[in-house]
């Protein structure tokens, strides 16, 4: 037996107070500086029958100082931006510091992390990330009794 819920209009109303308040949230307190946007790190996510191919923005930083952890469907980033000041020298501004960042991403299916690739070219991290068997679109016939 199904449950059959009613729709009423009103339980989707949002005072005014409610709507400004998101609003300002939205606008004024979430970080938008630099690489950052309201949801973290800009990113590019792209999905194959295969697999994703996920693209980070990280100009300035090395690759050896990211770690990458893949687990189910989450990738966790971790980097280090270095700023070197040489010696003798006089800082007239500074933009940005050494800092260390960390971003998550959630998928929308399992990967294989044993498959996973990492590339960095061009200021932008690119993971190849193949999904784990059991995620795959997987086709399937039906054979049809003769008889």
């Amino acid at each position: 037996m199904a449950n059959i819920t009613r729709y009423n209009p009103f339980n989707d109303v949002v005072s005014l107070r409610e709507a400004m308040d998101r609003l300002f949230e939205d606008s004024f307190i979430s970080p938008r500086a630099g690489l950052l946007s309201g949801r973290g790190a800009s990113s590019n996510l792209f999905e194959t029958s295969e697999g994703f191919t996920l693209q980070v923005p990280m100009p300035g930083v090395k690759p050896e100082d990211v770690e990458i952890t893949a687990q189910q469907d989450t990738v966790t980033l971790k980097w280090q931006t270095k700023v070197e000041i040489p010696e003798n020298a006089t800082s007239h501004w500074h933009g940005f510091q050494s800092s260390q960042s960390q971003q998550s991403f959630t998928l929308p299916a399992a990967i294989n992390a044993d498959g996973a690739e990492a590339s960095y070219n061009d200021g932008i991290l690119t993971l190849k990330l193949p999904k784990a068997e059991h995620a795959k679109a997987r086709v399937v016939k039906v054979n049809a009794n003769k008889g």
